[in-house]
């Protein structure tokens, strides 16, 4: 006996470890004999692995079992399944320069015998395209027996495991030429005739894999007396598959329907490698091709007697395409002589015949994907080469695309950013509601009605996106869900025109910003937490806060209190600030919400029409700051100083926050004081005292001058 053996040092792959000089029942060993298993070459180890007698010793397994050959992975694209065979690739290859593509040896045989076994198509005229092809023929006196060596390396070589003779030749068939095959044991069959038709609901079908599968009644069979034994195009029967004791067999090859295999393996969720060859398209031509192809290969590796060809075909017309080579070089701007290009097609397969300057152009059976004269075009410069197409640059003024997103666009993208850095999550939510919300936020109009509700909830078009995120966030405390912050981009409806229809980004937040533990109390979101999630939108957007203007006329939901908007001349850009009790109330809501609306199409566009940072401007002198407490009606906004005091001197004075609001003692009623603190930075020279006090009288008569305020005397 000869057998494989590894030294020691050589590492065993099926074992992951490397071989040491070691003791076996105190015996030294210097290697080991090896499985097929431990080589990774089958699943197979219960034995090692027997060479033929004629084996030369001293040899590496490697080159006696032809295992060298470079590993090459191919993806198919789902037109190509001619390409799912080693010839389909060569062919390809060939076409391309690489190689002559070897002639298929086929030994052409009528048989000896008619077939034991017959076919019946049981399908009306109607579905009979289920399958136009099917043929077969008997086979007598077989030896079914371990496959020769040289079959054996090549399916191990595609990660296929030797089986049987009958089974490594269907196979191998299939790797080689792309064509399934399903062997039955004739001696299994009940009856002389296989039938062709569709399932009946319930029926049951036990197959190679040793699952039962429960059919519908739109399902490919092949059925005997008994019973369903074949899933056509997917998966043969276990109670009529071959085995290593039959030896008589009856061999099918058919073209069943793509669509139809498709929507039987998905249904059952049954994979095969058949199933993915039939789904692509099969060659027309091949049943009868490969009848004969098969016959040769079973008669020489397991001997015995074959039959005539039993079949049912449908006849199917060539396709015939008028090609002008001249549409080459106006599809793709490759000159290419027709010379090459006839040479191209033809060793692709095709026929061609030339008419005045006009080809008519047959496609080969085995590329159903070709339908006209682009496919044609497809096929000659793949195959002439990509790299070969020539690179023209266009010309920026007449093809260089306009930017996809508009000036508004990129600013709804810049707030949205900013908003998910500080904790939002954005939601997608109806753009309707129903009409009591419609009529809380000040909608609800006639022309707003849907005529056709999807629902009775959803009977408006929504006024404002405030209610939805407030629905969003009743649902998610439903749930257990307790400090939730949203924001949605999206329209809104004031009426049925065109410019009616508003876009905003809305925003929510509620429940607790700091939550309470052993040391703190809790902190919820407030109107200030609000207010400057909006500024900070609006900066990202390329909004100035110096630019904003505060104002109290926030809408009737907000509460009267507790909320602002800000407005750029006329033009409002945000509502903001606590919801109204009673609406919250409404949502069953037990803490207070805040909120804001961003009308972001009301911001005037940057000048040089983009969104940037300004440049960076930093100086290395001391920055000074000086307080300042002033008397004004408490009617006026405090944020109205701050904008004042910055807009005495915008280059020097960088910054200006409230420290202090006081109504009380020594305040004259109807007025407060707010205390201010003012930064001013010098940028070329460090100010003098003279300089600071005519910036602070500055501010002072601006403040005077602009809201009637004074300095306040402590």
């Amino acid at each position: 006996m000869k057998s494989v053996f590894a030294n020691i040092g050589t590492f065993i792959p099926g074992l992951n470890l490397r071989l040491k000089k070691g003791k076996i029942r105190g015996e030294e060993s210097f290697g080991m004999l090896c499985s097929e298993k431990e080589l990774t070459l089958s699943e197979n180890h219960n034995g090692i692995i027997e060479l033929e007698t004629s084996s030369e010793l001293g040899l590496s397994i490697s080159d006696m079992m032809d295992l060298n050959d470079p590993i090459i992975e191919i993806e198919i694209t789902p037109n190509r399944g001619d390409c799912l065979g080693v010839r389909g690739i060569a062919r390809d290859l060939a076409a391309a320069g690489m190689g002559n593509l070897k002639d298929l040896d086929i030994i052409f045989s009528e048989g000896e015998f008619d077939s034991i076994i017959n076919w019946h198509v049981d399908l009306d005229e109607n579905e009979k395209y289920l399958c136009p092809k099917i043929f077969g023929r008997s086979f007598t006196n077989l030896k079914n027996d371990e496959s020769p060596l040289w079959l054996k390396n090549r399916l191990i070589a595609v990660d296929q495991r030797p089986i049987s003779s009958i089974v490594d030749i269907t196979n191998y068939i299939m790797i080689d030429i792309g064509r399934p095959l399903h062997a039955y044991d004739i001696d299994k069959i009940k009856g002389t005739t296989l039938k062709i038709s569709k399932s009946q609901k319930g029926e049951k079908f036990s197959a190679l894999n040793g699952n039962t599968y429960e059919l519908d009644d739109n399902m490919l069979v092949i059925s005997d007396e008994q019973s369903v034994d074949d899933l056509a195009g997917i998966m043969g029967g276990e109670r009529t598959g071959v085995t290593e004791n039959t030896t008589r067999m009856f061999l099918e090859a058919a073209i069943f329907d793509p669509v139809s295999i498709a929507n039987t393996g998905r249904k059952l969720n049954l994979n095969s490698d058949a199933r993915y060859r039939f789904e692509r398209g099969l060659d027309y031509n091949s049943p009868e091709t490969v009848m004969h192809y098969a016959a040769a290969m079973v008669n020489k590796i397991c001997g015995g007697k074959f039959s005539k060809i039993v079949n049912f075909k449908l006849e199917q017309k060539n396709k015939i395409i008028k090609f002008d080579p001249n549409i080459i070089y106006q599809l793709t701007g490759v000159k290419i002589e027709n010379k090459s290009s006839k040479s191209i097609l033809e060793k692709l397969g095709f026929k061609i015949l030339s008419v005045d300057h006009i080809w008519d152009i047959t496609p080969p059976s085995w590329r159903p994907d070709i339908d006209g004269i682009a496919d044609i075009v497809e096929e000659i410069i793949r195959i002439n080469g990509y790299d070969k197409i020539p690179s023209i640059k266009l010309s920026r003024s007449n093809y260089i695309a306009k930017p996809a997103m508009s000036i508004k666009h990129r600013q709804a993208f810049f707030a949205s950013r900013s908003l998910a850095s500080r904790g939002y999550n954005e939601v997608i939510t109806f753009s309707f509601l129903n009409k009591i919300m419609a009529d809380q936020f000040n909608g609800g109009a006639f022309a707003l009605n849907l005529v056709n509700p999807i629902s009775s909830e959803l009977t408006d078009m929504r006024p404002s996106i405030i209610p939805n995120l407030l629905l969003a966030v009743q649902k998610n405390i439903n749930i257990g869900a307790q400090d939730l912050s949203f924001f949605e981009i999206g329209p809104i409806f004031k009426g049925d025109s065109p410019n009616e229809q508003i876009s905003t980004i809305t925003g929510i937040r509620y429940g607790d910003k700091i939550k309470k533990d052993w040391k703190s109390e809790a902190v919820q979101f407030d109107f200030y937490d609000i207010k400057l999630d909006v500024i900070k939108a609006l900066d990202a957007i390329g909004v100035p806060k110096n630019s904003l203007k505060i104002f109290h006329e926030a809408p009737e939901y907000f509460h009267p209190g507790r909320s602002a908007v800000f407005k750029i001349g006329q033009n409002i850009i945000a509502n903001f600030g606590e919801i109204h009790p009673e609406i919250g109330d409404t949502f069953g809501l037990n803490k207070s919400a805040v909120g804001f609306e961003i009308f972001y199409e009301n911001i005037p566009l940057p000048k040089r029409n983009k969104i940037s940072k300004p440049m960076l401007k930093m100086s290395n002198l001391q920055s000074v700051t000086r307080e300042f407490a002033f008397l004004i009606d408490e009617e006026i906004e405090s944020e109205r100083i701050s904008q004042i005091a910055k807009s005495v001197n915008k280059d020097l004075i960088t910054d200006v926050i409230i420290l202090d609001i006081y109504k009380g003692e020594k305040i004259p009623q109807d007025m407060k004081s707010i205390a201010i603190k003012v930064t001013i930075q010098p940028i070329q020279e460090t100010l003098t005292d003279i300089a600071l006090e005519e910036i602070s009288s500055e501010i002072i008569n601006a403040i005077k001058k602009k809201l009637s305020g004074s300095l306040r005397e402590i």
